[in-house]
């Protein structure tokens, strides 16, 4: 059974290449596409579903915006299970930072520049704010676009509800209690994952791949 996989703001597919998971089920990576001027999210999911065979059974799995992404997916398509990591549920889970910045749009007086440079200043920063390790390598996972898709991507992000239109049935939520980007205390019905970040899935993936496999041989 395949799996479809998007990940985190800025990411690539890399990102899951520490998963170890059980035997007949086949990992496939939805890239990001560009936002097309002033597109709508549930727009813009529809464009990234069209990766997807909607005719066999099938897995989803996101990634922190990348959950949000395929909750989204459910409005349209009927995945067997949907599997959240490091990601929210509602607009209840986000911080109340990003809940704050969405009614004053601070988010949009970010500098771009800041997350698209390479330079050291920038790089530092982005690892504390995932909270990696010098060892950890995220060179070819975090693929930092171009400003409009990052703006774009923060904007929907501090703006996000999720529809009471649609339910999402059979859903697993995964997340670390070190998790600063999205704070465990904001996150309900979650397996935790003890010591995780919000990239656990690659500083923590034998812990992780567990927590799936659990779900997949229940499939």
């Amino acid at each position: 059974m395949k799996i479809y996989q998007v990940s985190g703001l800025g990411a690539n597919g890399n990102a899951f290449r520490n998963l170890k998971l059980e035997d007949g089920f086949e990992q496939i990576y939805i890239p990001w596409i560009d936002p097309e001027k002033d597109e709508t999210l549930t727009h813009y999911t529809e464009r990234m579903i069209d990766k997807i065979n909607p005719t066999e059974d099938f897995l989803l799995m996101g990634l922190s915006f990348g959950g949000i992404i395929v909750q989204e997916m459910n409005r349209f398509i009927n995945p067997k299970h949907t599997i959240l990591l490091s990601s929210v549920k509602s607009r209840e889970e986000l911080p109340i930072l990003f809940r704050f910045s969405s009614s004053i749009n601070a988010h949009q007086m970010i500098p771009m520049q800041f997350f698209t440079s390479r330079h050291i200043f920038s790089y530092m920063m982005m690892r504390k704010l995932y909270y990696t390790k010098k060892e950890d390598a995220i060179d070819d996972i975090f693929e930092f676009k171009d400003s409009n898709y990052l703006k774009w991507s923060i904007h929907k992000i501090v703006n996000w509800n999720r529809s009471s239109a649609y339910e999402i049935q059979n859903l697993t939520h995964i997340h670390g209690n070190k998790d600063i980007v999205f704070p465990i205390g904001n996150i309900k019905d979650c397996k935790v994952i003890d010591g995780g970040t919000h990239i656990m899935v690659m500083q923590k993936p034998k812990a992780v791949s567990k927590e799936i496999n659990d779900v997949l041989i229940q499939l």
